[in-house]
């Protein structure tokens, strides 16, 4: 205590420097949660269905996600700071883009763009804490930053209803420019210029464009690229491409000394388990919180702000559990947090395809409220797990390994779920389009249960994580 209490004070120019990260990650997180909350009234405006409006979701995730790596190595190359502030001008560009979007076809494109300036935020935000900040306080200062980014996810639903229902839902996009210009000058005037000293690791062209690849194809085939909307061999060709780019990246990244990404991670099993529970836990998460608010909106009527306020105790919820994980994994180690975290979502989801056809209130949000449950007391368990799991040398890599796990769940969730309903909603049709909306939502509310549950089998299957060091 007494050390803690003759700490140095952190000089101003730190303080700025955790609210320009903070408003950053408040930024990019709020954006997310509040488009998910609104997409079927930009579905509505644009004149688009499920199918094609989930690739608003999706081509940001894919480009976000598989970018991440590659951005990891080029802040080493370029130096964090530079590549910071030119993510705020992408992000902030893509934003005006999105403001302006006459069609889905230039929605989309615009949210490519902004996922490239997120991405370089993202990946640029954790190492200018750490850098920056005194060892006594990094702790704390990357607390305040996960604290920011569920502030978001919370904030996000409610904040994107109302201004949907008043102003339009345009304007959530609009909201980031002045937020992202003020980040940007205060990170502009307090972040030391980047140090003379680029890595001398090459950059991974090979693997960067292997990775992207296999995914953008793996996702268009899993998003719906039947033959004859492919005129250049249909979904065969999308499976050979995914194939092919996944085969050459794993054998380039084997062959590497310093990889994009260190596959042999997975070697232990515990590491992969874990991993793999991710992946899973955010699947189910993903396909939740992009279906629920077509169910509210287009199955029981629910107007935006309405909507954004029932998904946002998902959110809440999540955060209020996140350190109450932490303290269960410090007492009883990783399988009881992330086992039980793992059933609750699986639970949630479950009842949520249980739901009759006109629950009310009381029968709708305590199902989000387990699931959120389910997602805060494994997320901040599994992490600690995993990072705890490696040698210090690699929990960098680590680290980007798991985000891609997380990237890529969420993606699966929005895919799988959209797959279901638009297999389901033609059997439903006769009993009008709510009816036929709330049902086939339902439908793949169950198949994500079952996913999830799965999730429980592999957080109990990983083994210790002191078995991973021999």
């Amino acid at each position: 205590m007494i050390a803690r209490s003759n700490e140095p004070a952190l000089p101003a120019s730190h303080w700025l420097l955790l609210i320009a990260v903070g408003l950053s990650s408040l930024m990019s997180s709020m954006q997310g949660s509040a488009l998910n909350a609104i997409l079927p009234f930009v579905a509505r405006s644009l004149e688009v269905d499920l199918p094609t409006i989930q690739w608003v979701v999706l081509v940001y995730l894919i480009a976000s996600s598989g970018l991440l790596p590659a951005f990891g190595r080029l802040g080493d190359m370029i130096g964090q700071r530079r590549l910071y502030l030119t993510g705020f001008v992408g992000f902030i560009i893509g934003s005006v883009l999105c403001t302006l979007a006459p069609s889905v076809l230039w929605l989309i494109a615009a949210r490519t763009v902004q996922a490239v300036g997120s991405g370089m935020i993202t990946t640029s935000s954790t190492p200018l804490i750490t850098k920056s900040l005194p060892a006594s306080h990094r702790g704390r200062g990357l607390s305040a930053q996960i604290f920011m980014v569920y502030c978001g996810l919370s904030a996000g639903p409610g904040v994107g209803g109302i201004l949907a229902d008043t102003l339009g839902w345009r304007w959530v996009f609009l909201v980031n420019v002045p937020v992202g210009l003020l980040a940007a000058a205060i990170a502009l005037a307090v972040i030391p210029k980047d140090e003379g000293t680029p890595s001398s690791q090459g950059f991974d062209v090979g693997g960067a464009l292997t990775f992207m690849t296999g995914l953008a194809a793996f996702f268009l085939l899993l998003g719906g690229g039947r033959g004859q909307h492919w005129p250049w061999g249909g979904s065969g060709a999308l499976v050979a491409i995914t194939a092919v780019s996944t085969a050459a990246f794993v054998i380039l990244e084997l062959r590497r000394r310093e990889p994009m990404l260190d596959l042999r991670l997975f070697k232990r099993r515990f590491f992969s388990a874990a991993t793999s529970s991710a992946m899973i836990n955010y699947t189910g998460y993903s396909a939740t919180i992009f279906l629920a608010p077509f169910y509210l909106v287009n199955g029981l009527g629910y107007d935006a702000t309405n909507a954004g306020a029932l998904i946002t105790a998902m959110p809440v919820t999540m955060m209020f559990f996140a350190p109450f994980s932490g303290w269960l994994f410090d007492k009883f180690g990783p399988r009881f947090p992330t086992s039980v975290g793992m059933a609750l979502l699986s639970g949630g989801i479950f009842l949520m395809s249980r739901l009759g056809s006109a629950p009310s209130v009381m029968d709708i949000v305590p199902r989000l409220m387990l699931t959120g449950m389910g997602i805060g007391l494994f997320s901040s368990a599994n992490g600690s797990a995993i990072l705890g799991s490696v040698p210090r040398e690699v929990q960098g890599m680590a680290n980007g390994v798991v985000s891609i796990a997380r990237q890529l769940g969420m993606m699966l969730g929005v895919a799988v779920a959209t797959a279901v309903f638009s297999a389901r909603h033609p059997l439903y049709t006769g009993l009008g389009e709510a009816t036929a909306t709330a049902a086939a939502a339902r439908d793949a509310f169950f198949l994500a249960a079952a996913i999830a549950l799965v999730g429980v089998f592999t957080s109990l299957v990983r083994g210790k994580s002191s078995d991973n060091y021999s």
